[in-house]
């Protein structure tokens, strides 16, 4: 039983950033750039990036990755 609590925390923290990721793999609104910087996001800062994400979306602060200098 005491093991039971920490396995099912585990499984939903498991569920978030896979739901995360797909979610950012999918995301018709970021570049392939912003992609990978997202996930290395996920991988390096999990709660953060997950909470950005879920509070502000794949572009916070209007911010974007783009290839364009000015």
């Amino acid at each position: 039983m005491e093991l039971l609590i920490p396995l099912a925390v585990g499984a939903v923290w498991l569920a978030a950033i896979v739901y995360l990721v797909v979610q950012i793999w999918r995301s018709d609104e970021l570049s392939e750039i912003e992609r990978w910087v997202w996930f290395a996001g996920v991988v390096f800062f999990p709660l953060v990036s997950m909470l950005v994400w879920y509070l502000a979306g794949p572009h916070p602060f209007g911010l974007r990755i783009t290839r364009e200098v000015r």
